[in-house]
């Protein structure tokens, strides 16, 4: 047989081989400025949304142009900033710290107009720019010595809490780290630690400069969320005496998943009820009718009437997830109403 010979391919020559490194450089280099392209246009359309937006949020350029700027370095999506307190107050705090020459009334302009100056008092706070003037509080230092304090003032970097008792000194609490408790009403109770970078004295008064912070611990003081409410009810109130209940009439002035605030005029009452005392409640609330079984839990004792903190006892599931769509549903339109309002 004949012996097959090896095949011999075709040998490129270093011209053709660069010529084709050279394609597959440039194509790279194409797929690569496509993309820059791509994302310098999407880029462009998104910041003209923003400022479209910022714009008629009442925002002015250099306004848009600071949120836009210092979301963007801090690797925030600047339309959470426009839409929500919580990012926005982040990205602001990010351009106070880090911008060259940053303008706190600037940032003061844009927290009015956005309406994130005013905060219903069923939403959380944020950080301690959100604390409200004169709030009271409690100042624990190291060494466990305790005071009552007051916030006297707040600006965008520093909270100013004034002692509401005569204290010697005050020197010797610069450079201390200092925890700080207090109770929002209706909210809950609130505590931070921040360090006392000052003191000073106005009217008298020793006042602590402590910087603002995030690091907010919030401790819930009720299970369930409540709103206010004005719903005429009628309360079964069982007479021993008589072996029968008695049906007084009364207004439901704040309501949750969990209980009620009912308010009975003194008229209405022979005597006053006491902590755990059982009764029945009857109202309507979004054409459901109630007739709960609650127990007493708290006495607010009022000139011409008394409201009583009662807790709901063995309440249906479904008549629970009325209840809190309802408070839902109000508390969300309560913010609404409250930012038109600022607006």
């Amino acid at each position: 047989m004949q012996k097959l010979s090896f095949l011999k391919f075709p040998t490129a020559g270093a011209n053709t081989l660069l010529i084709f490194v050279l394609l597959i450089v440039a194509f790279l280099l194409f797929i690569m400025l496509a993309g820059l392209i791509r994302e310098y246009l999407k880029e462009k359309k998104l910041r003209i949304s923003f400022f479209k937006e910022a714009s008629e949020k009442g925002l002015t350029e250099e306004e848009a142009t600071t949120l836009w700027t210092y979301s963007r370095k801090f690797g925030r999506d600047p339309f959470l900033a426009l839409e929500f307190k919580a990012p926005f107050e982040r990205v602001v705090d990010f351009y106070l710290k880090n911008a060259p020459n940053p303008k706190e009334e600037l940032v003061q302009d844009m927290r009015m107009k956005l309406g994130f100056d005013y905060i219903p008092y069923f939403v959380p706070l944020t950080s301690t720019k959100d604390i409200e003037l004169f709030q009271t509080a409690k100042l624990y230092i190291s060494d466990k010595r305790r005071y009552e304090i007051a916030l006297f003032d707040k600006d965008e970097r520093y909270m100013y809490w004034t002692l509401l008792e005569p204290v010697a000194g005050g020197k010797e609490l610069v450079g201390v780290e200092a925890k700080i408790t207090f109770i929002r009403k209706g909210d809950g109770i609130y505590t931070f630690k921040e360090v006392i970078e000052k003191t000073s004295y106005e009217n008298g008064k020793l006042i602590l400069h402590m910087p603002h912070t995030f690091e907010l611990t919030r401790y819930q003081r009720r299970e369930y969320a409540r709103v206010e409410v004005e719903l005429a009810a009628s309360v079964g109130i069982y007479d021993r005496k008589e072996g029968k209940t008695k049906w007084v009439s009364g207004e439901i002035v704040d309501i949750s998943a969990g209980g009620a605030k009912v308010c009975i005029p003194l008229t209405e009452l022979d005597t006053e009820l006491s902590g755990m005392t059982e009764i029945i409640l009857r109202f309507e609330l979004n054409g459901h009718h109630f007739n709960q079984k609650a127990t007493v839990v708290n006495v607010y004792p009022r000139r011409h009437t008394t409201c009583y903190g009662v807790k709901f006892e063995q309440i249906m599931p479904e008549e629970q997830k009325i209840i809190h769509d309802f408070v839902k549903r109000e508390q969300q339109r309560l913010a609404q109403l409250a930012i038109r309002n600022k607006g």
